[in-house]
């Protein structure tokens, strides 16, 4: 290491190393505050200080160490500046471009969205440069950088911007209810009032655009049988037709003729009921 490591903290131009006979004590027995991002990065710093103790790097132990110390009281402490290590030339490329990436998840809102891989990123972005330097246990080097790595893929997948949803299915539009178009007795020519529910009717068929729409002409008992199947089939052709002259394409129309059958009401035979007179015309989806 080439002269002194300085901490850099957010509003702090720098954090002096200390001078305390045992620093890492210190750091261990602190307790930390702040925001997730730094209590994470003192857990982080104090155990590099005690790898580094228990291979008597009295330096960097003492360096860890006060950056926990930092960390704890709840400050933003930077990752280490490539410019205060003596590092072999062939190695700057590789640690300039991923401190770079790291600031530049910090500066993007890592330590708040990420604050625990955000900090595992920094402390073994330290790891790996203070090995590296070190440049003595290939080992290390990699688990430190790999760590660093492993950790900026969480970040990444953090910042990333978050596909949208998709827009919900629109819901089904429901078909209204069959519509009742009622005819005079003994007649197959609309009534006014007739007229006014074709006219309805085709308004909706235009709004909707059902796949099919149903005419069914029916009949009362009143008279022949078969003169009211016949008398049903010319109701459901003239409401087919009016429908068609309001825009309702033809082939969607399809007439079905049930003359007495299906009556709305149960009058028995012979019975005038203007309630069995009547086209239905139903909207299918």
């Amino acid at each position: 290491m080439q002269g002194l490591k300085f901490i850099l903290v957010a509003g702090v131009a720098s954090v002096t190393l200390s001078a305390c006979a045992d620093l890492y004590k210190d750091a261990s027995n602190a307790e930390p505050t702040g925001s997730s991002f730094t209590r994470e990065l003192y857990k982080g710093y104090v155990g590099l200080a005690g790898d580094e103790r228990a291979e008597q790097d009295w330096t960097d132990s003492d360096l860890f160490a006060n950056k926990a110390l930092a960390a704890a009281d709840g400050n933003a402490v930077a990752p280490e500046e490539l410019a205060n290590w003596d590092l072999d030339a062939a190695f700057v490329d590789e640690l300039g471009s991923a401190r770079g990436r790291l600031m530049n998840a910090l500066n993007n809102g890592a330590a708040d969205q990420a604050p625990s891989s955000a900090a595992t990123a920094q402390v073994m972005f330290d790891c790996w440069i203070q090995e590296q330097e070190e440049n003595i246990q290939p080992d290390h080097i990699a688990g430190c950088r790999d760590g660093f790595l492993a950790a900026m893929e969480k970040v990444d997948a953090a910042l990333a911007p978050k596909a949208a949803a998709p827009a919900p299915a629109p819901a089904p539009v429901a078909m209204p209810d069959p519509y009742f178009i009622y005819f005079d007795f003994n007649s197959a020519d609309l009534t006014d009032d007739a007229q006014v529910e074709v006219s309805v009717v085709a308004a909706t068929i235009q709004k909707l655009s059902p796949s099919k729409v149903i005419v069914a002409g029916h009949a009362d008992t009143s008279g022949d049988a078969d003169y009211n199947q016949t008398l049903a089939g010319k109701r459901a052709a003239a409401v087919a037709a009016a429908l068609a002259g309001h825009g309702v394409s033809a082939d969607h129309i399809q007439s079905h003729v049930l003359g007495e059958n299906a009556p709305a009401v149960n009058t028995g035979d012979g019975v005038a009921e203007v309630k069995n007179r009547r086209v239905v015309v139903t909207l299918v989806k």
